[in-house]
């Protein structure tokens, strides 16, 4: 099952281009570059539609060449995080060229983890907006389901920095961190938390019900599916099974052209922040994310994305928390607002998230109408592009999901993270008879030099038996090597970050994660070089019933 944009998109290309306003050629970025058509697969979580990654991306090709009359193009770019493991196959851009009968063209791979669909367009782009090139073929997308859960988390969770993976950090588990250190920031903890989430996953799974091309499609989840303590089973304190994208098989195909169509691509963003969480400068949001939405918001004169008409946005979640994160970090909403914006106010009962007042498709900033990563499926090296495309659907009255689209739908904004928020990236897509008038925006900064890796650290045998602040904790049940929960914490040593596992099980009476965020504890380095931290003795919080239900889902195992 495949979509195209077979219909009327509402405006030829040619009136389009006479119509276009004075002035919007996006600063320094060459001359405009449209899109001519999109293609995409239903999101698979069976493993059985598509015999290989060939067939994947040929039925994506196949529908964008429904409803266009561009037949050649100057090159193909090929968006695909590892189909080294899972597809066992290298050298794939030459092999997907020759597979679809455009031999001879160029052909590149892009791979920017699970950024990598945003970030093949991005490189599509320039190639026309030089002059070089007329038309490029994009496509993006991952088969996954060749191997187990178990297998797919080792592999993306070479993602991961080695000094995190050295302390048993999976995706799951670094997010879980930034999740932790966002709900503290907001004061929300325990219940308030897990009833955060639990509305996260009822919106998504409620928006992909709907969605032919989901991977979720007829499956909506009920809010108390949440709290079934038998099939929700714990990831990484505090996002649950429920909280994740699943594996799945799906591919995207997008065709860039220099010849004006109804759709231009206005403005890009992106960035990078460092490996490690150890080394930003942030926990609670993702700064590669705010720089890369600066430089899009720049590129396509935007001073106020708030004050925007007709918008609608598709932002990267792969897990339930990203969500509001990312749409604080895109400057839609404030930190303290994102929350309610997304699932209402916590003291009432859930709303569909079609009648969403702010986030549904009346509201002032749609997003994730197809359900998100989290229902629409996640198929890594294909989800920036599905996004993308997802919005030109929008943009064009076309969107599969009748009841979620857009009125008006003039300007769509995507957001797609790489690893663990180090490779980010924000495109802008408008309708080309869009009246809307550039705004003067500051040029953010756009050249870099080198400068020092890392700040100046410490040793950590020098740091033995120093006492520590908990930034954040989490319990990781699914460990990227299998074996035993490990409880894992980021600590502060006057100034220095430093991962350290707890010295022993928890007991009885001692804090879990969200009370030992804030707790001074002591950090020590033993014989084998590995750090780890002690709970003071004598402190009694009144946790032990907590623990023993932590406990007891362990017992019952974990893992999607």
């Amino acid at each position: 099952m495949a979509w195209n944009v077979a219909g009327s998109s509402g405006i030829p290309a040619r009136e389009a281009a006479a119509r276009a306003p004075l002035g919007l050629c996006s600063a320094a970025m060459g001359r405009e570059v449209y899109v001519a058509a999109v293609g995409l697969t239903k999101v698979d979580l069976t493993g059985r539609i598509f015999a290989s990654i060939f067939d994947l991306f040929s039925e994506a090709y196949r529908a964008a060449l429904v409803d266009t009359s561009v037949r050649t193009f100057d090159a193909v770019q090929v968006g695909i995080m590892d189909s080294e493991e899972f597809e066992n196959r290298a050298n794939i851009a030459t092999k997907i060229a020759d597979r679809l009968g455009l031999t001879g063209i160029p052909a590149v791979r892009t791979e920017t983890a699970s950024s990598t669909g945003a970030a093949a367009l991005h490189e599509a782009y320039y190639k026309i907006a030089s002059g070089e090139f007329e038309s490029v073929l994009v496509l993006g997308g991952e088969r996954m389901k060749m191997v187990t859960t178990d297998v797919a988390t080792a592999i993306m969770s070479k993602t991961v920095d080695p000094e995190e993976r050295r302390f048993g950090f999976t995706m799951p588990a670094l997010i879980a961190l930034i999740t932790q250190a966002w709900f503290r920031e907001r004061r929300l903890s325990g219940k308030a938390v897990s009833d955060v989430l639990a509305r996260l996953m009822f919106r998504a799974h409620a928006l992909a019900a709907k969605n032919p091309l989901a991977a979720f499609y007829g499956r909506a989840e009920p809010l108390d599916a949440y709290y079934d303590s038998t099939r929700n089973l714990p990831v990484a304190t505090p996002l649950m099974r429920k909280d994740c994208s699943p594996i799945c098989d799906g591919a995207a195909a997008l065709i860039l052209t220099a010849k004006p169509q109804a759709v231009r691509v206005a403005g890009l963003g992106s960035a990078t922040e460092t490996s490690s969480i150890l080394d930003r400068s942030a926990l609670t949001s993702l700064d590669a994310t705010r720089q890369a939405a600066r430089i899009a918001y720049w590129r396509a004169g935007i001073a106020s994305p708030r004050a925007l008409e007709g918008l609608v946005v598709e932002a990267h979640d792969a897990f339930n928390s990203l969500l509001p994160i990312g749409l604080a970090d895109l400057g839609l909403v404030d930190p303290e607002d994102a929350v309610e914006a997304l699932v209402g106010d916590l003291r009432r009962d859930p709303v569909d998230p079609l009648r969403n007042p702010i986030t549904g498709p009346r509201g002032r900033i749609p997003t994730n109408l197809s359900g998100g990563l989290k229902a629409r499926g996640h198929p890594v090296g294909g989800t920036g592009l599905f996004q993308i495309a997802e919005n030109y659907l929008q943009l064009t009255d076309r969107f599969p999901h009748r009841e979620a689209q857009v009125p008006r739908a003039r300007i769509g904004l995507s957001h797609s993270i790489g690893g663990p928020g180090n490779n980010n990236y924000v495109t802008i897509l408008e309708r080309t008879d869009a009246r809307r008038r550039r705004d003067a925006v500051a040029q953010p900064r756009v050249h870099f030099e080198s400068h020092p890796r890392h700040r100046s650290r410490t040793r950590p045998s020098g740091l033995d038996g120093a006492r520590a602040t908990v930034l954040a904790a989490t319990t990781i049940y699914v460990t990227s090597g299998g074996g035993e929960p490990l409880h894992v914490a980021l600590l502060d040593i006057e100034g220095q970050r430093v991962f350290a596992k707890l010295d022993h099980a928890p007991r009885d009476g001692e804090p879990f994660e969200q009370v030992l965020t804030g707790q001074r504890v002591n950090f020590l380095v033993k014989d084998d070089g590995d750090h780890y931290f002690q709970i003071p003795r004598g402190r009694d919080v009144g946790l032990g019933r907590i623990v023993q239900a932590i406990r007891r889902r362990v017992g019952s195992g974990a893992g999607e």
